[in-house]
């Protein structure tokens, strides 16, 4: 499982993982609760690019991560982890 794009809130992360079947958008907040948003099966994208260029209309373009980031599970100190990496990388840009 792999990081795409990741989106720091006061309450937590909004982000989106991507898997051998398909990419999720989700909502984690600071309290530990997960809600999926919005799914898209892998196949109708020809790859991580094409699939970030169509939905950097509804999220903003320095949210996704190139390369994505594997993650082992989906929780608090990875995302803060990814975040980290996000920022890291915005910085030197």
């Amino acid at each position: 499982m792999e990081i795409l794009a990741l989106k720091a809130y006061a309450r937590g992360y909004r982000g989106c993982l991507v898997d051998d079947r398909e990419y999720t958008f989700f909502q984690y907040t600071r309290n530990e609760r997960i809600r999926r948003l919005k799914s898209y099966p892998r196949g109708d994208f020809t790859n991580h690019d094409h699939f970030a260029a169509l939905m950097m209309k509804f999220m903003s373009p320095g949210a996704f991560m190139r390369p994505a980031v594997p993650i082992g599970d989906l929780t608090l100190a990875e995302l803060d982890r990814v975040n980290t990496i996000l920022k890291q990388r915005i910085e030197s840009e």
